[in-house]
């Protein structure tokens, strides 16, 4: 089916205009609900097929790939998204994330080693680490269209990483019954998405807005001053992302150390599944990115105060919503797919109430960002870090899984009260810094 902005032939492309706020979140919500529906299809095909022990080996490997690629990607996709003065080149952008990605292609497989793991888990560790490597650079492709407001084309990126990696890995599995090359086939159709979709994609956004054409000449000209800054402002991101992951994933470590790899391999699907959720509010934040960072950059912090409370009540009732629907159809949902994860249903259902709290912990945290008032969010995923695994230390033993999913709404509850103290005071901090502008510039006047 032809693109809409696809001229007739011999006519120049057309340029892709920015989409509304209504049609963006559509279209991110479509795209995101679709991957939800992947990941739950995946888990359920690993419980099914692949046992707990097995499902627990890719478990373990998603748990520590995950935040140190969350730690490498820098969290630049945000500051993308809300760089609404164009301070930054793209191939800057993208010429930090090669580096910082491919450190970390080779920080996984030896943290891996490290711990001892044998040769089947230290392979499935790589090939997830591989695949989320070209999850690391497509996102940097993703946060520019992100940039442009064309949502629809991260959906449709989205979706096709989505859509491939389950079938494939799947598909994979299940002819060879090897989780080793599935990974690996997995990372193979990341790749495939990335040059066929993404980059192309990205090389006309790019052209449209003036900049230089992407390549490996526009790669030199990225000069090492400007990385260095980059980086440093990007740092407080960095570890920010890199504990809100310690925090998703800090349950399955407990778990892993205090019972098995087959009890991660129950848990871990549950939590992902429910995790999947969370999509419909990382649907709406990146659809509210730019506009988020007009408000912080307009001088009217008031109203960024008040429609991120918007925002919030919003997720407040999707939350609501959310844990009902868990209770009255968690139970039988589980047990379509595996009859004895009936025992499971409290676990999923607090499971659930932790993912409602994400919700509100993702829209304060990118409103914060888009005020770049960065410095409160790091220790606030850092409190919320040590409270789930001092919870999961003392849940664990006695409630097992349930436990486990208590911590984790202990962990999300700090986070949160932390989060929107420092909303709370950013209209105090927006009205101090342009009084004390303002009283700069009326004493250079007066001398």
């Amino acid at each position: 089916m032809p693109d809409a902005n696809t001229p007739p032939s011999g006519m120049p492309p057309r340029r892709l205009s920015p989409l509304s706020l209504k049609v963006n979140f559509a279209w991110t919500f479509l795209g995101n609900a679709l991957v939800a529906v992947c990941q739950l299809l995946l888990m359920a095909i690993l419980l099914r097929e692949a046992g707990d022990a097995t499902t627990g080996q890719y478990i373990l490997a998603l748990a520590i790939s995950a935040p140190v690629f969350m730690f490498a990607g820098l969290d630049l996709r945000t500051l993308q998204a809300t760089d609404s003065n164009g301070e930054v080149r793209f191939v800057e952008y993208l010429s930090l994330r090669l580096i910082s990605g491919g450190i970390a292609l080779a920080l996984v497989p030896a943290i891996a080693i490290v711990w001892g793991y044998r040769a089947d888990t230290l392979a499935v560790i790589t090939g997830v680490g591989l695949g989320r490597f070209f999850l690391l650079i497509s996102d940097t492709f993703n946060g520019l269209m992100q940039q442009s407001e064309r949502m629809d084309r991260v959906a449709h990126s989205i979706v096709l990483k989505g859509i491939l990696s389950t079938l494939i890995l799947g598909a994979t599995f299940l002819i060879t019954d090897s989780l080793v090359a599935a990974v690996f086939a997995e990372a193979v159709a990341r790749l495939l998405v990335l040059a066929l979709y993404d980059f192309p994609l990205g090389c006309r956004l790019a052209h449209e807005q003036g900049t230089e054409s992407i390549s490996l000449a526009s790669l030199r000209t990225v000069k090492a001053p400007r990385l260095k800054k980059l980086t440093l402002r990007s740092l407080p991101l960095a570890f920010k992302v890199m504990l809100v992951s310690l925090d998703t994933h800090v349950t399955r470590y407990f778990v892993t150390g205090m019972a098995s790899l087959s009890a991660v391999g129950v848990f871990g699907p549950i939590a992902s599944g429910a995790g999947s959720a969370s999509m419909v509010g990382k649907a709406l934040n990146q659809s509210v990115s730019a506009k988020l960072g007009r408000l912080a950059t307009s001088g009217k912090p008031r109203e960024l105060l008040q429609f991120v409370r918007r925002i919030q009540l919003l997720y407040l009732m999707l939350g609501v919503v959310g844990v009902g629907l868990t209770m009255l159809a968690g139970g039988p949902l589980l047990a379509l797919v595996r009859p004895d994860l009936l025992a499971y249903q409290t676990v999923l259902t607090l499971v659930v109430v932790s993912v409602a709290l994400d919700l509100q912990n993702g829209i304060v945290d990118m409103s914060l960002v888009a005020a770049r008032r960065i410095a409160p969010l790091a220790p606030a995923c850092g409190i919320s870090v040590a409270t789930s695994a001092l919870g999961c230390w003392l849940l664990i033993p006695s409630f097992g899984l349930t436990g486990a999913a208590m911590a984790m709404i202990v962990g999300r509850v700090m986070r949160l009260a932390t989060l929107n103290v420092a909303l709370a005071f950013e209209p105090q901090c927006s009205k101090a810094a342009t009084t004390t502008t303002g009283t700069v510039v009326s004493s250079r006047k007066a001398a």
